[in-house]
């Protein structure tokens, strides 16, 4: 049966909406008649499509990353239990408290009923099932073993949901920091340098040259502050649209892996999501070239993504993965080695998975690192520019001391 998405008059004249397994559109509106619900709009979960005119600047409704490891978690559960898939993503989806999860599960269970395949399902809503997802998912049907990769797509969506909640939670503080330290600036240049500069028009001297800077930005934020606002909401909706075209996103990710720490942040992070998808996809049963292309789609960064066509260029004429790894230049001698290992021994997805525990490790303790230095650089922040400020008001008193004494 079909999944189709309602809205209705309840008996009472409230609106209601909801979804509803029938064969056909009839059956749908009888069944809400059935209910004592008078239909207004009937239609296929399906035909729903994620997104729309505005996609490029908002992300359409659909399963949020805390969502998909939900459902992950549940559907790896009762496909383990030995549910059928389409039971299991039917009971899943009827269960879920959001609309959004609901329609989107609800059509992927009328795609498996009609005889596609979980993952070519899963295709239909590219918004809330990433590729390299529904490559795991593919990966895992075809060796049979569906409910044991799903696990492992759970604990890998829980890791990486945990390490972005406690790196958020540890942003709070700094965040609020920062956005005082800007107040209290701010502050300091519209409400206290114009009064000091005015008594300092009234006296014939040069003004040192760091309060005169002082000055000039006083005046200008209180003049262009309006204008700024703009510019910096402008330049950041910009940016926004500018970054989602391929050759501006390959230009900045080519230019931050360029920067001192953040390029090799950026590298270890990248390296340790290879390692992971790659074990998980290994384990499934996946061959080489089909594991590297997954593990290729599921990096969003341009240049890691030209390097691994690379990689699977030369693995595919016949040279071993670790040697197209190291002549990469892009993972650490450790992590090739552990593969170079894996490969002699015939255990490449439990060196990858090791790999991947190392990175991640490696990463979290660097996250760490940067969050506490980023605090006191804050704090070191502020008071350069409240000392700036400061000088600014100090110097020209000290001036007019010195002219009185000589």
């Amino acid at each position: 049966m079909a999944a189709f998405e309602y809205e209705a008059l309840d008996a009472a004249g409230k609106r209601t909406k909801g979804m509803l397994s029938a064969d056909s559109e009839t059956a749908a509106r009888k069944e809400l008649r059935r209910r004592r619900l008078a239909p207004l709009s009937v239609g296929r979960a399906s035909d729903r499509s994620e997104g729309g005119v505005l996609k490029t600047l908002f992300k359409p409704k659909g399963l949020s990353e805390d969502d998909l490891t939900g459902v992950t978690r549940q559907l790896a559960t009762l496909i383990d239990a030995g549910m059928p898939i389409e039971e299991a993503v039917g009971l899943v989806g009827g269960q879920a408290d959001k609309a959004p999860v609901e329609r989107v599960l609800m059509g992927v269970r009328e795609k498996v009923t009609e005889g596609e395949r979980l993952s070519e399902a899963m295709a239909a809503y590219p918004d809330s099932f990433p590729g390299v997802y529904r490559a795991m998912v593919a990966a895992g049907e075809g060796a049979g073993g569906l409910g044991r990769v799903l696990d492992r797509l759970a604990e890998y969506l829980e890791k990486a949901g945990a390490l972005k909640r406690r790196v958020g939670a540890a942003l709070i503080y700094p965040s609020v920091l920062g956005a005082v330290a800007l107040l209290v600036v701010c502050v300091l240049l519209v409400a206290i340098v114009p009064k000091i500069a005015e008594q300092f028009d009234t006296m014939n001297m040069t003004l040192p040259l760091l309060t005169r800077v002082m000055i000039a930005l006083s005046n200008g934020l209180q003049a262009s502050w309006p204008v700024l606002v703009l510019l910096l909401l402008g330049a950041g909706l910009a940016y926004a649209v500018a970054i989602r075209r391929e050759p501006v996103k390959r230009a900045v990710q080519g230019a931050q892996l360029g920067l001192p720490g953040l390029g090799g942040f950026a590298r270890k992070v990248e390296a340790a999501r290879f390692a992971r998808t790659m074990a998980i996809l290994i384990n499934a049963g996946a061959v080489l070239p089909e594991a590297l292309r997954a593990a290729r789609r599921a990096s969003d960064n341009l240049p890691f993504q030209d390097m691994m066509s690379d990689v699977i260029d030369k693995v595919e004429t016949g040279k071993g993965l670790a040697d197209a790894l190291r002549q990469a230049r892009w993972f650490p001698p450790l992590m090739v080695y552990m593969v170079a290992a894996g490969e002699r021994s015939g255990r490449l997805a439990e060196m990858f998975e090791r790999a991947a525990e190392h990175m991640e490790a490696d990463v979290d303790g660097a996250i760490t690192v940067g969050l506490s230095l980023l605090e006191p650089g804050i704090i070191i922040a502020m008071a350069v520019m409240v000392v700036g400020i400061v000088l600014s008001i100090l110097l020209p008193i000290l001036q007019l001391n010195t002219a009185a004494l000589g």
